[in-house]
């Protein structure tokens, strides 16, 4: 018989929590007998054979239920009652019932259930695999072949054929075995043995159920629980925020009540890959929308997942286990976080098994790690609620992947940063060595090299950037006999990839710094400076997408913003121009990486490790850093019609919300718990969640604010409506500001008032001294 899934237990248990707050705790309706001075389990046998009929049984089929436990607890006086059911003499695995009696003799809480019409079953009574047989399945199964037979050092026989091995060899003390029957999806009962044994390896305490007739195996369970992942893990959203830690079974127990490897909703993982209920995680390098064979990678027995990396030395193409199972861990680090927010089966969450909670099941996340139909990207493809969405991850290649090691002179010897260029051929390792020429073509800006000009044969070009095309620059060079060319960078931005086409360049060239490029043409022409240009090596490795957590819940969470706008089934809701897709995406990333310690002006970047630059001072990706400061990321309403859509117009949207943050964190402080805690992040990030469900589809701005300020109402009775109007009037999305069309960007009008609610709740805030730019903690 199947056992009731966690999740459908724990609701059971809420709803009789809940029950026993609004009734009396003597109310008639909870007691199914009258007080009794009879013993507990003849209380409970007694209700059973009155009530079989009501619970669905016949008497054959209480002639084999007995009690296993029994026992009182001291504060209430409540005792305890639990029984199986057996037929021919054998146990039936999760045929089990509990009832409670209270300190009057009452029966109350009923719960579980028995097998029905046992006399009009054909079972199987007698085995044709032996004990030992089913010993041999279970290692099978788990590939162990030992050298040695078990030996059997005892036997209670019985119905059950009790008996008990060893087999010291691979196993740590003894195996019993004993015959079963076992109740499949079918409704079938099998005739079973049912074999535990502790490998000496560590690799798991197993609990087989064999088929006695075919040896197959029907089902089996790891009596020890726990999984580690070697991951960076939550709050880290990538490398820079420090190393890799085990994480201990950081499933959350009530959005993934069997862990992260399980589909049945069973105790037990149904496989020690990087798969289970949520995700499906492994590399598609061919890019052929199919699991690379062999990666994913195998926890063995323990769920221990400890792959090897070191991202000084290993290109992403080295260290693809880590990354698999850093994918694995923040893909269901996202659905259970989510799902505590009502992202959950009802409202089109990803999973395989919703076991009973509603919506369409069959739909986990194939996550593609180092996917290779790209680089310098990533995507979410959302299909309706019942079919699987797909997650492709993919390398950023470095864009300084090359160096320039100069050689003399002693005053500015050393080792510089250079980018690369789409066109020419690239460095070698072993590289070009020679002196370095400064270009002067004679024209306007005589260093630009954007005219033919003459240098020494064989020497290394030296070019300012500006005025022409960098295929323009490296071809004059190449015509004056260059052997390579650097190209000076003439913003203080780092140097990039080079673009441009031109097939009949040969010579490598890339980009350096402009501090760089100053202090090398400082030396020139005299007294000259010799370098060696060439790749750099593990020094110029690319980065791996899949070590991104920001980047990974951003592309999660247009699955999530999806299926929540417009309901589960249609997901085509959010392709309109003036749509906040992206913006909803980069600030799930900035909630999931925030920290105490973090203040309202701290800028915080998106994708910065990606983009080769120190968070701490770089935007990363989008055009400005995150930040309630004006004066560092100034965009309003009006930015998004010279924004680029989608990227940039979210941006603004994600600009908002973080003012909106920062106004709850102001008032209700924060939470690190992002599961179940209730500070301001907690309650911002909910309103959030919910106004997607309810506002309409293809909503512009203007929709997008009035469902959060609905939400709101709903949630919390209007608490919070003049900290939401103030926090997108700030941003130009006041009271008065209209949208237009949500196919255009162009027509809305932006307005920084507010409603006349708030602005006599602002007079009356007027007087105070001022607010802290920190945020308190609600956990202490």
């Amino acid at each position: 018989m199947k056992a009731i899934p966690r999740r459908q237990a724990r609701a059971l248990l809420v709803g009789a929590a809940l029950l026993s707050a609004l009734v009396r705790a003597d109310a008639p309706s909870i007691y199914l007998t009258a007080p009794s001075r009879e013993a507990p389990r003849e209380i409970v046998y007694g209700y059973l054979r009155t009530a079989a009929a009501s619970l669905g049984l016949e008497a054959a089929d209480l002639a084999g239920v007995a009690v296993t436990d029994e026992y009182r607890t001291r504060h209430n006086g409540v005792t305890h009652v639990y029984l199986r059911q057996s037929h021919e003499g054998l146990e039936i695995f999760n045929a089990v019932m509990n009832a409670n009696v209270d300190s009057e003799g009452r029966l109350f809480g009923l719960g579980g259930a028995f097998v029905s019409g046992l006399a009009g079953r054909h079972v199987a009574v007698a085995p044709v695999l032996s004990a030992e047989g089913a010993i041999g399945a279970g290692l099978a199964h788990l590939g162990l072949q030992p050298r040695a037979v078990p030996a059997e050092v005892g036997y209670e026989g019985g119905s059950a054929q009790q008996s008990r091995w060893r087999l010291p060899e691979l196993v740590a003390g003894e195996i019993p075995v004993r015959l079963q029957y076992y109740r499949d999806e079918s409704d079938e009962l099998r005739l079973v043995w049912n074999v535990s044994f502790e490998l000496r390896n560590g690799e798991g305490w197993w609990n087989y159920w064999v088929d006695a007739v075919s040896g197959a195996i029907v089902a089996r369970e790891n009596w020890i629980d726990h999984a580690t992942y070697r991951v960076f893990a939550l709050p880290k959203e990538s490398p820079d925020d420090g190393p890799r830690t085990d994480e201990i079974d950081p499933h959350d127990a009530i959005a993934s009540p069997e862990g992260w490897h399980d589909t049945d909703g069973l105790p037990g993982p149904e496989s020690t890959l990087t798969m289970g209920n949520n995700v499906d995680a492994y590399t598609d390098v061919d890019s052929d929308n199919n699991p690379d064979p062999g990666s994913r990678p195998d926890g063995g027995g323990l769920l221990v997942f400890q792959p090897n990396l070191d991202l000084t030395t290993q290109q992403p193409s080295s260290y693809r286990p880590a990354a698999v199972v850093n994918l694995f861990y923040w893909t269901n680090i996202l659905h259970d976080v989510f799902w505590r927010y009502g992202f959950d089966e009802p409202a089109g969450n990803f999973q395989v098994d919703n076991h009973g909670g509603g919506g369409l099941g069959n739909d986990d996340v194939r996550a593609e790690a180092q996917d290779g139909g790209g680089n310098n990207n990533a995507n979410f493809s959302t299909p309706p609620d019942g079919e699987r969405p797909r997650m492709q991850m993919f390398v950023w290649l470095n864009p300084r992947p090359n160096r320039l090691v100069v050689h003399s002179p002693p005053a500015i010897v050393g080792t510089y940063e250079m980018g690369e260029a789409g066109f020419g051929p690239a460095f070698t390792t072993s590289g070009i060595t020679a002196d370095l020429q400064l270009v002067n073509d004679g024209v306007g800006t005589t260093t630009d090299g954007c005219e033919a000009f003459t240098l020494t044969a064989g020497r290394i070009a030296v070019a300012d950037r500006g005025n022409c095309s960098f295929a323009v620059k490296v071809k004059n060079a190449q015509n004056a006999g260059a052997s390579a060319a650097v190209i000076v960078n003439n913003t203080p931005d780092p140097p990039f990839t080079m673009g441009g086409s031109d097939p009949t360049i040969t010579i490598p060239s890339g980009m350096i710094w402009l501090v760089d490029g100053a202090l090398l043409k400082s030396q020139l022409p005299s007294p000259g400076v010799n370098a060696t240009a060439k790749d750099g090596g593990g020094a110029g490795a690319d980065r791996d997408g899949d070590l991104d957590a920001g980047l990974i819940a951003h592309e999660y969470g247009h699955g999530v913003s999806n299926r929540l706008t417009g309901g589960p089934s249609n997901v085509g809701c959010l392709g309109n121009n003036e749509q906040a897709g992206e913006g909803w995406s980069d600030w799930m990333t900035l909630f999931l990486h925030s920290r105490p310690e973090d203040l309202s002006t701290t800028p915080r970047s998106f994708s910065a490790y990606l983009n080769f630059e120190n968070p701490a001072n770089a935007a990363g990706i989008r055009p400005y850093p995150y930040t309630i400061d004006m004066t560092v990321n100034p965009q309003t309403y009006d930015s998004i019609k010279t924004a680029a859509v989608p990227h940039g117009v979210g941006a603004v949207w994600a600009a908002m919300l973080w003012e909106m943050y920062w106004e709850f964190v102001f008032t209700h402080g924060f939470s690190a718990d992002l599961h179940a805690g209730q500070g301001g992040n907690n309650l911002a990030f909910q309103l959030v969640m919910d106004g997607m469900k309810l506002q309409p589809c293809s909503p512009h701005f203007v929709d997008a604010r009035d469902a959060i300020l609905q939400a709101d109402q709903v949630d919390n009775g209007g608490a919070n409506q003049c900290r939401i109007w103030r926090a997108f009037a700030k941003r130009g999305l006041g009271f008065s500001a209209s949208a237009g069309s949500s196919t255009s960007v162009l027509d809305g009008t932006e307005a920084f008032d507010l409603p006349a609610s708030c602005q006599i709740e602002l007079f009356s805030d007027g007087f105070e001294v001022g607010r802290t730019e920190h945020w308190s903690s609600t956990t202490g």
